[in-house]
């Protein structure tokens, strides 16, 4: 018995003093735009990054093209430098689609994309992996040409599951095998928002997973979806807007960027993350090592249109492929953040829209009644989950794909108040029976998105025959158009139907 206890002892000392099992390596990866083609596909739109403006622009710019070998390995041979694993080529394929203008490039730019890859090799460059970003936009109907134009696939029947499906094993059949980027032991495929379609359930990842494997001759998947899927049985989950809002932390995924500006844009009101000379790309890396991810996921390569790029521009050179090399070099030696990175701007630049509601200015009070058509410095805002109508005298939901919707937006005037900290109270009179709630842009930093969607319950009820006054409390509202269309407070139907007459907005 002794002895057997000694030997026991003795082996729990042995194992004691093994080294821990090194961690798997991080593997970082970044969207690639390949959509550009010098001069007439996304150079020729204003705001385009081979304009004047505040979008920068490539070096380059004549030489940029989707069809070329020689820019598609200029990037690879960039990323490579920096140490970033896979390419996620922001793939715009559907299944039916291939040829439309706005997608051909999609398809059309593979097989450069794939013969830059094999220079790079024949050079003794190793480049990087190609994975997937499935930008989801493709599965509106619209995007692909079917009908009805506003409809949204629903993607818990095979015809929905096929469009998906086949969307992403189209993709990887056009890449050799010896390209596909893998994580966890199975081909990378990155989802963007689920907003594109009308349902899903959880059995989606499995759905995928089954048809990749049918596809090609058992080969995993390794799916990661935006937050806004909920749980679809994928192996990780992000979320887009990190280069905007801020370090988007899951468990294990960081996704980061340097920055957002998209004013170039006509028509745009998004706020603007200053880069700050890098810091906020830095306080964005630090917040990622911390963090320990098994995935990087940088946003983006190059979306010049938004001004999200790491590539090199003609503005600032090298500076951000000079910055996440050594941010990546950082993480694996294992160096830890570092220094706490301190920023001079805390959250994104909101921009004002002073293009309407000039009424508004030195007012207490605004308005919108869709009884008369009176718009004083409020105005409703039509946007993919919340599209509006005004039939009879009232403000309804407009037709979703789904038949219904589940929000209406309401931007106030800038000549009221933009970016500022005050009380107010909303009256909303609306069809007897319904039930809504508020979601407004505060200064609560604990409610969604930083508090652009602060959400408030009525704070009383009155009603007079077919209609009723809900009255709603605005504490420290700060109505920067940081919802959705560059909305300040939007509806929330709960029974996704409502009739709303007049609302009026009042400073308290």
């Amino acid at each position: 018995m002794r002895a057997t206890l000694l030997a026991f002892v003795a082996l729990v000392g042995l194992v004691a003093a093994q080294p821990p099992a090194p961690a798997p390596a991080t593997t970082v990866a970044t969207h690639y735009f390949y959509w550009y083609r010098w001069p007439g596909e996304h150079f020729a739109e204003p705001g385009a990054p081979g304009r004047e403006g505040h979008c920068r622009h490539f070096a380059d710019p004549e030489h940029v093209s989707y069809l070329s070998v020689d820019w598609h390995a200029a990037n690879f041979a960039a990323m490579a430098e920096a140490g970033i694993d896979v390419a996620l080529p922001v793939y715009w394929g559907a299944p039916g689609a291939y040829d439309r203008p706005d997608l051909a490039f999609s398809r059309r730019g593979l097989p450069p994309m794939v013969a830059a890859l094999e220079r790079l090799q024949q050079e003794g460059t190793p480049p990087p992996k190609l994975g997937l970003f499935y930008d989801t936009t493709t599965l509106a109907n619209d995007a692909r040409g079917a009908a009805p134009s506003a409809g949204r696939p629903d993607l818990t029947t095979a015809a929905g599951q096929d469009l998906f499906c086949t969307t992403v094993t189209d993709y990887f059949a056009a890449v050799p095998e010896q390209h596909w980027a893998r994580h966890r032991g199975g081909v990378l495929v990155v989802l963007y928002t689920s907003a594109f379609a009308s349902r899903w359930n959880a059995e989606l990842g499995g759905v995928l997973r089954r048809r990749f494997a049918q596809r090609f001759a058992g080969e995993k998947v390794c799916l990661v979806a935006d937050a806004s899927w909920g749980e679809i049985g994928q192996d990780l989950t992000t979320s887009w807007g990190a280069a905007l809002w801020a370090p988007r932390l899951f468990p294990g995924v960081a996704q980061i960027g340097a920055g957002y500006d998209d004013r170039a844009v006509p028509g745009r009101r998004t706020p603007v993350r200053e880069r700050e000379q890098g810091a906020f790309y830095g306080f964005s890396w630090q917040r990622a090592i911390a963090a320990h991810p098994e995935l990087v996921l940088l946003e983006t390569w190059n979306e010049m249109h938004e001004g999200t790029e790491l590539c090199p521009t003609r503005e600032l050179g090298r500076q951000y492929l000079d910055l996440t090399k050594a941010w990546i070099a950082r993480l694996r030696r294992g160096a830890g953040p570092g220094p706490a990175i301190v920023l001079r701007h805390a959250e994104p630049r909101a921009q004002p829209d002073l293009s309407w509601g000039a009424e508004a200015a030195g007012r207490d009070v605004v308005s919108a009644d869709f009884a008369t058509g009176e718009r004083l410095g409020l105005r409703e805002i039509g946007w993919q989950d919340g599209p509006c109508r005004v039939a009879d005298g009232a403000l309804r939901p407009g037709t979703a794909a789904d038949g219904t919707g589940s929000y209406l937006y309401f931007q106030v005037s800038d000549h009221l108040m933009f970016d500022g900290d005050a009380r107010f109270e909303l009256i909303v009179e609306h069809a007897n029976g319904t039930r809504l709630e508020v979601e407004y842009d505060s200064h609560d930093a604990r409610a969604a998105l930083g508090g652009a969607y602060t959400r408030v319950r009525t704070a009383g009820a009155l009603a007079s025959g077919p209609w009723m006054r809900d009255t709603f409390v605005l504490p420290r509202a700060r109505f920067a158009n940081r919802e959705n269309g560059g909305a300040d407070l939007r509806l929330v139907l709960v029974a996704h139907t409502a009739a709303i007459r007049r609302l009026e907005l009042r400073r308290k």
